[in-house]
């Protein structure tokens, strides 16, 4: 097969694969960037694993695969995706197989992947894509280099060949993510993703400079080409609102000093929402009102001694901005993040955020500028960060305007647009120049 190349920067005809467009801050990147790249007269289709409506250029993989599978499509891809889930085997998913055949991948210049851990894609499969297209691979966690974990906490075995890893045994099956296979084969899916990588050169992209120097440390450290690209988000939307005003739309208490927290499962363990529960427990001085964004998962009994306000799972951005411009302060106690989209979000909207001091977090939360840092799972320490922000109203309004300056400054989605538009460029024409220097060998 032979890949084509546009001319860089006009009309570039670009692919990019995750597992969702519709949930999930990797989803929302990829969406966010289909809409920057058609604003700039670019050609961009997004392929993800399950259906989305609502838009011609998000398809899946059953809109691309071949008929003439010798088995019903829905039934190949429900095997694969059990001996994916119960075993780790990704080797049973077709589709990836027809994908590389298929003329949505023949015609673009460029294909850019984001999460290929939804159970859905054959990543053996990545040499052949690498030798066929120019290929950028968005990391939006740690999987790629791991035997199993998107997130390792403080295991660090994946520098050196993951083993009896510690989040697929007792309690750590709780919190691991992926799901836990039913056995663990960490050690062979590491070795054999080194071998993969050995073969595969994507040019690897990070959005935060965390992520980035542990992918120096990992098994990727090889690839085409390293680079950290922020994520962004649309300015516009995003943006400070009278407080007054969003407030009444949500029924929020005009006087209330408001927290808010968001998290696609409230409940999520990772995210850290029992940490915020057992701070504000801590902040007596000033009580406060709870504002709440996500899936609901039994939380009425914790939060019976608090003011709360839950909105349920919210979709549309212009509400999303409400939320966070009717809130003094976002916090998120994550215990383990890359670079969260809700983070740049409340600052975009000039909402100062408390966090844990954790991956990627402290890049966008600068103590004491841009909200306050605590220490990991330190409770008191959280809740003293809320404490004195809330009590301070002018440095707090200082400390707004410039969460927004930074935001306008390092997250725009034009901004980041450009970068990889800038990165694309470079990738089709070393892939030319490669592909003219192979023929010119033979």
């Amino acid at each position: 097969m032979a890949g084509t190349c546009c001319r860089p920067g006009f009309g570039m005809r670009i692919v990019q694969i995750s597992t969702f467009a519709d949930r999930g801050g990797a989803g929302r990147v990829m969406v966010r960037l289909h809409q920057a790249f058609t604003r700039l007269q670019h050609t961009s289709d997004l392929l993800v694993k399950a259906h989305h409506a609502g838009d011609p250029h998000i398809l899946t993989f059953q809109n691309i695969a071949r008929r003439q599978s010798l088995f019903p499509l829905p039934l190949t891809d429900k095997v694969a995706a059990i001996s994916d889930a119960w075993f780790g085997l990704p080797n049973l998913h077709s589709s990836t197989r027809q994908l590389l055949q298929s003329e949505l991948l023949q015609q673009a210049d460029v294909v850019n992947l984001h999460n290929l851990h939804g159970r859905y894609f054959n990543y053996h499969l990545l040499p052949e894509l690498t030798a066929y297209k120019p290929v950028i691979w968005t990391l939006h966690d740690m999987w790629a280099f791991t035997g199993h974990c998107a997130y390792s906490y403080d295991c660090q075995r994946w520098q050196n060949g993951c083993f009896r890893c510690p989040l697929l045994r007792n309690g750590g099956r709780r919190i691991v993510e992926p799901k836990p296979t039913l056995i663990d084969r960490t050690q062979t899916i590491w070795r054999q993703k080194r071998q993969l990588y050995e073969r595969a050169k994507p040019h690897v992209v990070t959005p935060s400079n965390w992520l980035l120097s542990l992918v120096q440390k990992s098994i990727l450290t090889d690839a085409a080409s390293l680079h950290c690209i922020p994520n962004g988000v649309d300015l516009e939307i995003f943006c400070p609102q009278e407080r007054a005003m969003v407030r009444r739309k949500l029924d929020v208490p005009l006087d209330a000093k408001v927290v808010m927290f968001i998290a696609a499962r409230v409940t999520s363990g990772r995210k850290g929402f029992a940490y915020l529960l057992e701070a504000l427990k801590e902040v007596e001085n000033e009580p406060v009102f709870l504002l709440t964004i996500g899936e609901q998962v039994a939380v009425e009994d914790q939060l019976q001694h608090f003011k709360w306000r839950h909105l349920g799972h919210v979709e549309d951005e212009a509400t999303l901005s409400q939320a966070y411009n009717a809130a003094d302060l976002f916090v998120f106690p994550t215990l383990a993040d890359n670079q969260p989209l809700v983070i740049i979000e409340a600052l975009a909207c000039g909402t100062p955020v408390v966090s844990f001091n954790v991956g990627g977090v402290p890049e966008m939360v600068r103590h004491m500028e841009t909200g306050y840092l605590a220490r990991y799972k330190d409770v008191g320490d959280l809740a003293g960060g809320m404490a004195t922000l809330l009590r301070d109203d002018a440095g707090l309004l200082q400390m707004r305007q410039r969460c927004r300056e930074v935001a306008v400054a390092e997250y725009g989605l034009a901004l980041q647009a450009h970068r990889y538009l800038a990165l694309y460029e470079q990738a089709i024409e070393g892939y030319a120049r490669r592909s003219f220097e192979q023929t010119a060998l033979n």
